[in-house]
């Protein structure tokens, strides 16, 4: 007679225990390294359910607010965001729970940093049948990525120097304004100006008190010339200004009249023995040129001629002197 009526189930029931402990301490560890990574991120994690209630929040929604993560979880986003917070995001939740994916930028107030660039992006949490049940959020801090990418864009169009446009820049409005020009048959004017006497100030005094020159000379004229005009600095001591929707040719004259007498007013200190003027030559699109590289030759041999003249004046091209 067998003793042990049921031994072999008895061990079968007993290594299932076994197995389902060892599974279960196996999901622990996993949620555990989970919940660690997550919490290491320095970015907003969350887990937001299909009505919107919190399921899961990572440490950085602690951090940031000054409150245990225990008052997050089941509340409504509505309730840390507020309504107007809930009107701008409303198109992006509705497109997330429609079962896409969604990226855009915000602009958020952390606890001791305000505006604040940051780039949001939800992802559906899709059932086998498609219904979106809930999504992740992720909140990710891109300040200093923008300001690199703004340091970067400045220093493509910006001079450092008197933070004027550019060459670059100047040439790309004058494409613009040539544009706008034929499409409404106006016209418009450029001016290139360099600087009279600045060679022998950056010989005598040195580049660095040069450059303060060209900074003064840059903070002068950028007052003589209208919102919509682009004044830029061409590069040592030449400045260039598009004047847009010309009138007549007298409005640029004195425009021209008004630079020179702006730059021969300048007080240079310790400078008495130097003087510093402008000779200016302005050339009309398309009066003078149909092409922005013509145009741009064209203002350059009117300067000179200018120069050739006796300096500190300005040369309309094509005017008999």
């Amino acid at each position: 007679m067998n003793r042990n009526k049921y031994p072999t189930s008895d061990k079968e029931s007993e290594d299932e225990c076994d197995s389902l402990r060892r599974e279960i301490s196996e999901l622990k560890a996993e949620r555990d390294l989970l919940k660690f990574v997550l919490n290491s991120i320095p970015d907003y994690v969350s887990y937001v359910d299909a009505d919107l209630h919190y399921q899961f929040c990572n440490e950085q929604y602690a951090v940031e607010s000054g409150q245990p993560l225990s008052c997050f979880i089941g509340q409504h986003v509505a309730k840390f965001i507020g309504e107007q917070g809930m009107q701008r995001i409303q198109p992006h939740i509705d497109t997330v729970l429609d079962g896409h994916v969604v990226a855009y930028d915000e602009q958020l107030n952390y606890r001791y940093m305000l505006n604040q660039s940051v780039e949001v992006r939800y992802t559906p949490d899709k059932e086998a049948n498609d219904r979106v049940k809930g999504f992740s959020v992720y909140v990710r801090n891109i300040t200093a990525q923008r300001r690199a990418e703004d340091a970067l864009r400045l220093q493509a169009h910006f001079d450092p120097l008197t933070e004027l446009p550019n060459r670059r820049f100047f040439s790309d409005r004058l494409s613009q304004a040539a544009s706008r020009a034929l499409r409404l048959n106006s016209r418009y004017a450029i001016l290139f100006i360099d600087l009279d006497g600045f060679k022998s100030i950056n010989d005598s005094y040195g580049h660095p008190f040069g450059d303060q020159v060209l900074r003064d000379v840059a903070q002068t004229l950028v007052k003589k010339v209208r919102q919509n005009d682009t004044f830029a600095r061409f590069g040592g001591d030449e400045f260039a200004l598009l004047v847009e929707d010309v009138e007549n040719d007298k409005q640029v004259r004195s425009l021209a009249d008004k630079m020179i007498q702006a730059v021969a007013n300048l007080k240079l200190s310790h400078l008495h023995k130097f003087e510093i003027g402008a000779s200016i030559g302005i050339a009309y699109f398309p009066d003078h040129a149909e092409s922005v590289d013509e145009l741009l030759n064209r203002a350059d041999e009117a300067m000179y001629r200018a120069k050739k003249s006796g300096k500190n004046r300005y040369y309309l091209f094509g005017d008999n002197l």
